[in-house]
């Protein structure tokens, strides 16, 4: 008896590029699922062999390492991704870019979100994905299975407090995004070319979305720099190569006042070692309380 139950929790470890091991579940992590084919492993550059069109976006967040290992029982598959990122606001901020809305999955305790085609799930470091190609119903509960088995043995990490930058007053719950580069920003928002806001994928920026005085939605980013002197560096690179669809109408004290090509204003504003910037706003900011 106990050997049979020592082959049903049989468990693959590894040790990702020396760091924390990582327990993936083996065969029989439920009854009947198997293991197919060997554990594969990406680092570095390696990362574009498995992700068509968006390793860029890993490599500026942090990426270290790739575990993937795929399971089979008959002709059901799922397939296990853990990445490994160089800190827990790298794997959160690449959790909230993958997972859209939020829809928690029911007996996953840690950060999730997720439908029967894929679980997209955070905890510390890692950034973790269970896919099923076929979407059936049946597969749920084993891909839930395979989630709390990986978690189960993942290291507890420090929370994330990157958020406490942010205004708390009228914040859009589930709007707030990490961004550490180009790549994340795209979506957001063109200042300029390249990393005009000089993250240089090592600074984090959190942006979230508001609601003003007249119920419109707006943008707020949210930089804070090592120190003043890299803050005031981008803010005259910022003046100085702003993208030409965006029209600075109005200069004060540490910041200033833009359009942009839908007619929306923005607003920049520097604060020591931080930088402020509102976007998408649907009026341009007249008061000193705009300006704050």
């Amino acid at each position: 008896m106990k050997r049979r139950l020592l082959l049903l929790i049989v468990i693959f470890c590894f040790s990702l590029n020396g760091n924390a091991e990582i327990i993936v579940p083996g065969d029989n992590f439920v009854t009947g699922w198997t293991t197919s084919g060997k554990a594969l492993r990406f680092i570095k550059n390696d990362l574009f062999n498995y992700i068509d069109g968006g390793a860029e976006l890993f490599h500026e967040f942090g990426f270290k390492e790739l575990l993937v290992q795929s399971y089979r029982q008959m002709d059901n598959e799922i397939v296990l991704e853990v990445y490994q990122m160089d800190h827990p606001e790298s794997a959160l901020g690449i959790y909230l870019i993958k997972c859209g809305e939020e829809t928690p999955i029911e007996g996953i305790e840690d950060r999730n979100s997720g439908n029967k085609y894929q679980f997209t799930i955070v905890k510390g470091s890692y950034f973790i994905q269970i896919n099923s190609f076929t979407g059936e119903d049946k597969l749920i509960p084993v891909m839930i299975a395979l989630a709390k088995q990986t978690l189960r043995f993942m290291p507890q990490e420090k929370s994330v407090k990157i958020f406490n930058h942010l205004p708390k007053e009228n914040l859009i719950p589930g709007s707030q995004l990490i961004i550490r580069g180009p790549y994340g920003m795209q979506p957001i928002y063109t200042f300029g070319e390249g990393d005009i806001l000089q993250l240089n994928a090592k600074i984090y920026a959190v942006v979230g979305d508001y609601k003003d005085e007249k119920n419109r939605r707006y943008t707020q980013i949210v930089i804070k720099y090592p120190n003043k002197k890299d803050a005031l560096t981008v803010f005259e690179n910022l003046l100085n190569n702003l993208d030409p669809y965006l029209e600075i109408i109005e200069n004060f004290e540490n910041g200033f006042v833009f359009k942009d090509y839908q007619n929306n204003f923005g607003i920049f504003n520097l604060k020591d070692d931080t930088v402020e910037i509102r976007i998408k706003l649907k009026h341009k900011p007249t008061d000193l309380t705009d300006k704050k």
